[in-house]
């Protein structure tokens, strides 16, 4: 079984020596990114709605809690015609319909999200002050049409501030149907 060593301040440190840490035939290290590893530990989260939208405006709200455990996010939204997307920072609204935190973790009984996703936030009289996404997307009339926002996690990941609420607000100019994908884990800074 082969080891593998790296030098370290000038001494040499057994890293692994069995196939639990190295593959087998290429002794390399096994690795998975943070976030498979934020799975793993229970603390990945996922809530979806889909919903009927027609030349009007829905809005969601995410709250996340007083805590030190921070909520790294990725917001998606799908739409099959044209949308403005906006997502703001510092809602004084009240939270709406509740929708599903599911841990992404289904092993055992699952932590419970800290963070809040809700449909049609109520009362108050701001979205937020601040904006942290923009796009308007789309085509309306055209057949066969989906549009997607999201994507890779290193460049639309935001780690939100705690005590915070915000709002994801879609516009639509036809009848048409609206997805959103929230994906996040709640990790503490060390």
């Amino acid at each position: 079984m082969a080891k593998n060593y790296t030098k370290e301040a000038a001494q040499v440190v057994t890293i692994a020596e069995d196939d639990s840490i190295t593959d087998g035939s290429t002794s390399a290290i096994k690795t998975i990114t943070y976030p498979h590893h934020e799975i793993h530990s229970g603390s990945s989260y996922h809530a979806s709605d889909v919903q009927s939208v027609s030349t009007t405006t829905i809005k969601w709200q995410v709250t996340t809690p007083d805590s030190l455990a921070y909520a790294h996010m990725i917001f998606s939204v799908e739409c099959t015609g044209e949308m403005l997307l906006l997502v703001t920072e510092g809602s004084n609204k009240v939270d709406g319909t509740a929708l599903a935190e599911i841990n992404r973790n289904r092993v055992g009984t699952p932590k419970t999200a800290g963070t809040i996703v809700t449909r049609t936030p109520t009362g108050g009289d701001t979205d937020g002050a601040t904006t942290i996404f923009t796009t308007r997307v789309g085509s309306t009339g055209v057949g066969s049409k989906t549009l997607s926002g999201g994507g890779a996690r290193g460049t639309n990941e935001y780690i939100l501030k705690p005590n915070t609420k915000y709002v994801v607000s879609v516009t639509t100019y036809a009848a048409v149907f609206v997805s959103l994908e929230l994906d996040w884990y709640e990790h503490t800074n060390i």
